[in-house]
């Protein structure tokens, strides 16, 4: 363990070096990196590579002597579906080609930052030609909802998360904090889809979805609480009171 935080260390004081205005920790900065054992587990961090682009890195207690980085693609609302799912599935081709064992967090940056040119100019050729079946495609995509459960929602840096993930996947809904913990979301499948495996990556001491349902539009809204109130009250397992 010690031997991995030392290795660690070493990485993550090279890309504060290489990348001083891009770098940024997610979770409470080691006080210093020069003392690994100050290192918080799981460390989390991300990196801006491009206007649109963010690489957000989360390293397990064993990496890099038997795990590899977790690591996600940050997208910007001016990003495509079809371009997230392009640049997230490159990205973890990038991933999947290193070897554990070896330190890889400056490497998986340089490589998939080769391939943004590609992902940015197919964005671009998609869009010119855009035109009337791109619309009603867009139009005819399922609306999902669903309730998901948790032991307790308490931490703020979850609750940030969840309201920035919404915000850049264009869902709709509500948390609760505290004992247990419940979110409701809902909006375009593929999207919710991405938030529910985004909230899977962080540490929970228990997390379900308890409840969903597609529907052909949004109904979340200023006034709309009763039209979800039967799929939470199902959900959370609470009896339906007059």
């Amino acid at each position: 363990m010690e031997g991995n935080r030392e290795r660690q260390a070493a990485e993550l004081t090279l890309l504060t070096t290489m990348y001083p205005s891009e770098f940024s920790w997610r979770t409470t900065p080691p006080p210093d990196l020069e003392a690994p054992t100050t290192i918080a587990t799981d460390p989390n961090f991300s990196l801006t590579i491009h206007p649109s682009y963010a690489l957000e890195f989360s390293l397990p207690d064993t990496y890099p002597d038997t795990q590899k980085p977790h690591v996600y693609l940050s997208c910007g609302g001016d990003v495509d579906t079809s371009t997230r799912k392009r640049a997230r599935a490159k990205l973890a081709e990038v991933v999947d080609e290193q070897e554990v064992g070896m330190e890889m967090l400056d490497l998986i940056v340089t490589l998939f930052t080769e391939h943004l040119p590609e992902l940015t100019e197919a964005k671009s050729h998609a869009d010119q030609h855009q035109g009337k079946e791109g619309t009603e495609q867009q139009h005819s995509s399922k609306i999902k909802r669903v309730v998901i459960w948790s032991h307790h929602l308490l931490a703020t840096s979850k609750r940030k998360d969840i309201q920035a993930w919404s915000k850049e996947l264009s869902l709709s809904g509500f948390s609760r904090p505290g004992h247990p913990g419940s979110i409701f979301v809902e909006g375009d499948e593929d999207q919710v889809d991405e938030f529910i495996r985004r909230l899977k990556q962080l540490r929970w001491q228990a997390l379900q979805v308890r409840g969903e349902e597609t529907a052909d539009k949004r109904i979340c809204g200023p006034g709309d609480d009763a039209d979800t109130a039967d799929l939470f009250l199902q959900a959370m397992k609470i009896a339906k009171t007059d």
